[in-house]
């Protein structure tokens, strides 16, 4: 049987029945888990300073690589976080994998290792509850530590609105720190005003 219910496990309609604040809400209890995932997966690499590309917070709007069918830009989004490090004398060597490797094993997670022309190597781990952890090591020595949703229905261009303006613009200014900093994500309560958006800045 056809999978029929997003990420969080709601179907189109039922998730077509809330509110956009209820939606909004559930975008703040998934970018939080997020969060956590990313923190924990960032501490086992290191707990200095990682660079900010993919900030969180805002969804994207528009499905991604694990859509339903019927799933467009205007009723579906993802989220996604990630932060670079670099450290000394990396080069992307397949070994680099190693220590989250061992993260993933000890999470129980489903784990897979892909190449790509580099040679860069990326360990990605299924955590079993709509989310997907990667760290992806680099040939240029910038590795990336990412934590990706898959899709969920909703009304992506209202929630964009409906957070990202919520979020005052030096919150959004933010372009390094030490694991466990994140952008605020706003209460339905703060006023509305204009953030610019989050997209990263490249790999």
């Amino acid at each position: 049987m056809a999978r029929t219910v997003d990420a969080g496990g709601l179907t189109q309609d039922e998730a077509g029945a809330l509110s956009i604040e209820e939606q909004f809400d559930l975008v703040r209890e998934r970018d939080a888990r997020m969060q956590e995932l990313l923190t924990e997966a960032q501490l086992v690499i290191s707990d200095g300073v990682w660079i900010w590309g993919q900030k969180g917070a805002g969804p994207i709007a528009g499905p991604n690589a694990w859509a339903l069918p019927g799933m467009e830009l205007e009723n579906s989004y993802f989220l996604q976080m990630w932060r670079g490090t670099q450290p000394a004398g990396a080069t992307g060597a397949k070994q680099d994998l190693d220590p989250m490797l061992d993260y993933f094993k000890e999470q129980g997670w489903e784990t897979t290792v892909r190449e790509s022309s580099g040679p860069n190597f990326e360990a990605v781990a299924d955590t079993g509850e709509g989310f997907l952890v990667s760290w992806k090591v680099k040939a240029n020595g910038l590795y990336n530590m990412e934590v990706m949703s898959q899709s969920y229905w909703g009304d992506s261009r209202t929630l964009l609105h409906e957070i990202v303006d919520r979020i005052p613009p030096e919150e959004t200014a933010i372009n390094e720190s030490l694991p466990g900093v994140y952008i605020r994500f706003p209460d339905w309560s703060d006023p509305v005003d204009y953030a610019p958006n989050l997209q990263d800045h490249g790999e």
